[in-house]
C-alpha cells in the first residue's frame, strides 16, 4: 500500500510540474531536489565536510575523490577524514529513486520528475534540451567556437567566419561535430565528442573576481548550487595529441583543441585549481566528461546557455603535452576518468563528488566563445 501511495504522489507531482510557467526568466531553480518515500521534496542532499562515516562497506566515491584521506576503523563502522572539505552526500533516511530536475527548453514545463535509474528518459531530456523542443520555433542549439565573431542573432555565427563554418552542431544521436575542418581543410566536418548517456548532476555557478587593474588575478570561485539538472556523458572522439596536431596554430579552428584539451582555467573542488593554464592529458578516446548547458553561465545573453564540463581527473599539472604516461594516473583511478558504467544509472550524490573538476568553456571574450546559441541543425 505504501508503494502505491508513493507512486500516486509522483503522478500528482508530475502533473503539477507540467503546469509550471514556461518562461526561463521566472524559473525558481530551488524547486529541484530528491523525493523521499512519502513524496516530500528534499533540496539539501549534499554538504561540504572533511569527515564521513559508514556502517558496512565504504562506497567507491569516498575513496576515489582526489584528496588525501585517512580511514579510521572503529570496529562497528568506518570513518574517513579528508585533508580538505569535500562535497559529500547528505541523503535522507528513506530516499526514493525520483528527483525533480530543471532542464531548460524542454517539452512542456522545464521541471521534470525522473528516476536516476531511467537512462532512456534522461537521454530523452538531454535530446529535448539540445533540440529546444519546448520552443517550437524550428531552432536547435549549436555551439559557437572559440574565435567565432558572428552575432548571436539570425544565425550569424553559423555563417562562414574567415572561410570556415566555425561552430559545432549536435547530430541526431547526440554526437558533437565541428563544422569547420582542421588545419588541412576548411570543408571537412569532424566528429569531436561521442554521446554516451545522460545523468542527473548539479548546476555550478562561477563567480569571477579577476581584475588585473586592482591586482586581482584569477580568484574566481565555483559554487555548488544544490540544484539538479541533466548532463550528458561524452567521450572524446579525438585524443588531445591528435587535437594538438590537427588544430593548434590553425587560426579559428584552434578552439577545437581547447574543446578537447581545455588549455584554460579549470576549477578543482570549489576554487581555481592552478594559476597556469591547465591541459588535461586525455591521451586516448576513452576519456570522458559530463557536459552541461548552464543558464547561470550564459553571461546574460538571452535564450542562450553556457557550456560547462565536469569530470574526474587525477593527473599532475606538471605533465607535459604528448605524455602517454601521466603522473597521477593509476590503474585504480583510471576507470573513474574513462568508464561510463561507474556513472550511468547512479545517484547524483554519488557521482558529483567524483566529478570534482569544472571547466567553464563559455567566456565573455571573443564574443562569448563556446556559447550554446539557437540556430539551425547543420
Amino acid at each position: 500500500m505504501k508503494k502505491l501511495i508513493y507512486l500516486f504522489a509522483v503522478i500528482i507531482i508530475a502533473v503539477a510540474v507540467n503546469t509550471c510557467a514556461k518562461g526561463l526568466g521566472n524559473a525558481d531553480l530551488n524547486k529541484t531536489g530528491l523525493f523521499d518515500q512519502s513524496g516530500n521534496l528534499i533540496s539539501d542532499t549534499m554538504i561540504y565536510t572533511n569527515r564521513v562515516s559508514f556502517t558496512g562497506n565504504i562506497p567507491a566515491w569516498a575513496t576515489n575523490i582526489r584528496f588525501d584521506y585517512t580511514v579510521i576503523d572503529n570496529g562497528e563502522n568506518f570513518e574517513i577524514k579528508y585533508t580538505e572539505n569535500v562535497l559529500t552526500p547528505n541523503l535522507p533516511f528513506d530516499p526514493s529513486d525520483y528527483y525533480k530536475v530543471f532542464v531548460p527548453y524542454t517539452k512542456g514545463a522545464f521541471y521534470h520528475t525522473v528516476s536516476y535509474k531511467d537512462t532512456n528518459r534522461l537521454n530523452q531530456l538531454w535530446f529535448d534540451q539540445i533540440n529546444r523542443k519546448g520552443q517550437s520555433d524550428g531552432k536547435v542549439f549549436a555551439i559557437r567556437n572559440r574565435d567565432n565573431n558572428g552575432g548571436v542573432e539570425n544565425n550569424d555565427f553559423q555563417k562562414t567566419q574567415g572561410s570556415r563554418y566555425d561552430y559545432y552542431y549536435f547530430k541526431d544521436n547526440g554526437d558533437i561535430v565541428y563544422k569547420g575542418g582542421d588545419k588541412s581543410s576548411y570543408s571537412k566536418e569532424i566528429l569531436v565528442k561521442r554521446f554516451v548517456g545522460a545523468v542527473i548532476v548539479d548546476y555550478r555557478k562561477v563567480k569571477e573576481e579577476t581584475n588585473p587593474e586592482k591586482g586581482i588575478f584569477r580568484k574566481d570561485e565555483v559554487t555548488y548550487t544544490g540544484e539538479w539538472t541533466i548532463g550528458a556523458i561524452y567521450k572524446m572522439a579525438i585524443d588531445v595529441n591528435e587535437a594538438r596536431e590537427r588544430f593548434k596554430g590553425g587560426g579559428s579552428c584552434e578552439g577545437v583543441y581547447n574543446f578537447i584539451g581545455v588549455n584554460k582555467w579549470t576549477y578543482f573542488n570549489q576554487y581555481v585549481s592552478d594559476r597556469r593554464l591547465f591541459i588535461r592529458q586525455f591521451f586516448n578516446t576513452n576519456f570522458m566528461e559530463v557536459l552541461i548547458l548552464n543558464p547561470y553561465n550564459n553571461h546574460g545573453v538571452k535564450n542562450c546557455l553556457g557550456v560547462q564540463a565536469y569530470y574526474a581527473y587525477y593527473g599532475s599539472y606538471d605533465s607535459k603535452e604528448g605524455d602517454s604516461i601521466v603522473a597521477g594516473f593509476t590503474h585504480e583511478n583510471y576507470p573513474y576518468m574513462t568508464d561510463e558504467k561507474l556513472y550511468l544509472g547512479k545517484r547524483p550524490e554519488e557521482i558529483v563528488p567524483l566529478l570534482s573538476y569544472t571547466t567553464t568553456f563559455t567566456e565573455n571574450v571573443y564574443n562569448w566563445k563556446f556559447l550554446a546559441i539557437p540556430g539551425h541543425k547543420y
